[in-house]
């Protein structure tokens, strides 16, 4: 039996599967499928082929159809839907077409604020499309790393189109979804309106070219704003060009003039995160906030969550939720999946501390030191040079040639090397580069026994010490 893991959220569903496992394409050349809607004539447009078009057809688009999941009449009649279930099992029905050949059973990780009438609706959809859903689970659960952190509040932090989530996660022997907050109206949605109107009055001030007159250099805005934000995770500034007609428009776009835009909102989270901590007196301990590669999109927010006190931030890896939910089929079913469909909204989290610990005390043993990479089958020793990392041929004294798609991994990806008693990572990529399930900003420091995973990909290298022949 082949299990897909469906990631759901109305900013992009994710699916998960294959052997290895990684993330899918679900919407044509893309890993993520927007939940977006544009009646046509003769059919109902969905997903991003809807979303690429989203900003030629205002009045038509629909985009609330799973944060607002009812068989309410629409207010918006078309010839094609009724209902925001109707859409919702469209889109659905768009993404299962495409990965249904990887998987005969699901379960789908679902965002904490879903009641228990909707997941029914979606079960519905998925009975009638003979999608296998074979349960469901709580998206934070889901998306959590393998590391418990003893003593300390856990918060799962992820955005949606329409809404922002803060998830208290309780560490015991089981890891557990408590209280949450919920802030509507406080999405992509809208801080990509706020921030394409922004680049507007960029261009209007320094060309007196105003994007948003026609809707076509519109609709381009909203579609290059995930590739600006990307630039902006590891740069400050970047030339954005645009064309209409024969005239070619730039300017030099600021990653603080969106931080600007946006921070009344960030401000309000951090507020929200330092109220969530005092309810729980847990003001005076670390807090361990994961964020969603949703959230970690967003320029500027990271810094103003490091300003709060005793605070360290996990980044989750793209798809973590459906990526965890292959990852926890033992944990959750006990390998074994059933006719029903069951909600687990907790999953063992002590089993995982304990191993972690083993680890930890590993790592950090003082008889035994790192010394190499192990790619494959192929250890590569590291030195004060740099080892380059990336889907680039170099020589194997110089670097690991990882064999993967360059839209997953960056030519040069990352480099290891030695700094006098240390083994420094620095990552160079657009993708990302995680240890043990966390994105490293920038450089970080390296122990015995951890794994790096580059970018969307499922290629691994762990970090190992080759034992001399005289230590034996």
């Amino acid at each position: 039996m082949a299990l897909l893991g469906l990631e759901l959220s109305d900013a992009g569903i994710l699916v998960a599967g294959d052997n290895p496992a990684r993330l899918l394409i679900v919407d044509g050349q893309e890993q993520e499928s927007p939940g977006f809607a544009i009646p046509e004539k003769e059919r109902l447009l969905v997903g991003k082929p809807a979303s690429d078009k989203a900003h030629l057809f205002p009045l038509q688009v629909i985009n609330r159809f799973w944060d607002q999941l009812n068989t309410e009449p629409l207010k918006q009649k078309n010839r094609h839907t009724q209902n925001h279930a109707e859409i919702a099992y469209a889109h659905l029905s768009h993404v299962w077409e495409i990965v249904k050949q990887y998987g005969d059973e699901m379960i789908i990780a679902v965002p904490n604020f879903f009641s228990k009438e909707q997941l029914g609706l979606i079960l519905g959809m998925a009975q009638e499309l003979s999608i296998p859903v074979k349960g469901f689970v709580s998206l934070p659960i889901a998306a959590s790393s393998y590391h418990a952190y003893p003593n300390a509040m856990l918060l799962h932090l992820d955005i949606h189109l329409h809404r922002f989530e803060i998830i208290h996660l309780h560490q015991g022997e089981y890891l557990t979804a408590k209280n949450s907050l919920t802030f509507q109206e406080i999405g992509l949605e809208q801080l990509y309106r706020s921030w394409v109107e922004t680049i507007a009055e960029e261009f209007v001030h320094a060309t007196r070219f105003d994007p948003l007159h026609q809707a076509a250099t519109e609709q381009e805005l909203y579609n290059r704003l995930s590739a600006a934000l990307d630039i902006f995770k590891h740069q400050s500034s970047f030339l954005f060009e645009i064309s209409h007609g024969k005239h070619r428009y730039r300017i030099t776009l600021l990653r603080d003039v969106l931080f600007q835009k946006s921070e009344k909102i960030y401000d309000e989270i951090c507020q929200f995160i330092e109220k969530m901590r005092d309810d729980h007196g847990k003001n005076n301990f670390l807090t361990v906030l994961q964020t969603t590669h949703r959230v970690a999109c967003l320029p500027g927010l990271k810094d103003k969550l490091l300003e709060i006190e005793n605070c360290k931030i996990i980044g989750l890896e793209p798809g973590a939720g459906a990526l965890g939910v292959l990852k926890l089929r033992d944990q959750l079913t006990d390998g074994h999946l059933g006719n029903g469909a069951s909600f687990f909204t907790s999953r063992p989290w002590q089993q995982a501390e304990s191993k972690t610990s083993r680890v930890i005390s590993y790592k950090t043993s003082d008889t035994i030191r790192a010394s190499h990479l192990l790619y494959g089958d192929v250890a590569y020793p590291i030195s004060e040079k740099p080892l380059i990392i990336g889907c680039e041929h170099y020589p194997v004294e110089k670097g690991i040639y990882v064999q993967a798609k360059s839209s997953d991994v960056s030519k040069k990806h990352c480099t290891v090397q030695r700094k006098n008693d240390s083994i420094i990572l620095t990552d160079y990529s657009s993708q990302g580069t995680f240890v043990d399930d966390r994105q490293i900003d920038g450089s970080d420091r390296l122990a015995l026994g951890q794994v790096i995973r580059l970018g969307t990909s499922q290629e691994t290298i762990r970090i190992i010490a080759c034992i001399e022949a005289d230590e034996t």
